[in-house]
């Protein structure tokens, strides 16, 4: 797959993105406005091509969720420099005419990636036919007891929730001690979620030193103690996404995805 010309353009050109990849942990948090850059050239392509994926697969099997609204919210926990929002919208509004207004809050804790964030959804904006609604949430997590920040701020339900390869910063950090920051995050938000609601949950599939377990076994352990169905996931160990754009041809990406709702009593 390749990035839209029009997105490729706006990142690279206009925005002055690199392309500089590099395997040290991603504690995004505590990057500069270069370090920024090189994220949103390097991750925010890979970023858009998996939310658009896993979306407009997710869309093709529960289309029926969807036909009926008009208007859909959707709530982005460290949302970085937004690649997950844009593809995730990108997937909305390429498959459901009926919608024609977007709510979005974003949360993040880096001030130099929320400004390119909303730079990028306003040139979206400006190309698309339905209404988009933006409002950032700039809040840092420090640990599971900031999350209660969370009650006071987010004061609505929505639609979808999404995170993004955020909560892997948690465990590096230890920000959730020695509790599994998978289960939290879930137990935060699921409340969150309006009726047939979903929380999709990515992550990257490395072995973390700090926790010394493989991140995709962490977030099943993790889910497996939340009250939660889990109705769409990756195959095998992880899931292999490409993406072309101006600065690199066929990029791979490799990660883990789970897509959860509350327990329903049928």
């Amino acid at each position: 797959m390749s990035l839209p010309l029009w997105l490729d353009k706006h990142i690279f050109e206009v925005l002055g993105a690199k392309n500089c990849q590099s395997n040290t942990n991603m504690t995004v948090i505590d990057w500069d406005k270069s370090d920024v850059l090189n994220y949103l050239g390097t991750y925010f392509p890979r970023s858009y091509v998996e939310s658009y994926c896993i979306f407009k697969q997710y869309f093709e099997n529960f289309e029926i969720n969807y036909t009926s609204k008009e208007e859909l919210s959707i709530f982005d926990f460290g949302c970085g420099t937004g690649g997950e929002i844009i593809g995730l919208i990108s997937a909305i509004t390429e498959r459901f005419a009926n919608v024609k207004t977007i709510n979005i809050v974003a949360l993040d804790g880096n001030k130099h990636s929320l400004r390119l964030y909303e730079d990028v959804l306003e040139r979206f904006r400006s190309q698309s036919k339905i209404q988009i609604n933006n409002r950032i949430a700039p809040i840092e997590i420090d640990d599971f007891y900031d999350l209660s920040i969370i009650e006071s701020v987010i004061t609505i339900q929505f639609d979808i929730i999404i995170t993004f390869k955020a909560i892997c910063e948690f465990v590096t950090k230890q920000r959730f001690e020695q509790d599994n920051p998978y289960k939290h995050i879930a137990n935060t938000f699921l409340p969150k979620l309006l009726d047939k609601g979903i929380m999709l949950l990515v992550d990257v599939t490395t072995y973390n030193e700090v926790s010394q377990e493989w991140l995709p076994k962490m977030i099943d352990k993790g889910l497996s103690d939340v009250d939660c169905e889990i109705i769409g996931r990756n195959t095998g160990y992880n899931q292999t996404f490409s993406i072309s754009h101006s600065k690199k041809q066929n990029d791979i990406s490799k990660i883990a995805w789970r897509i959860i709702e509350k327990k329903y009593i049928k």
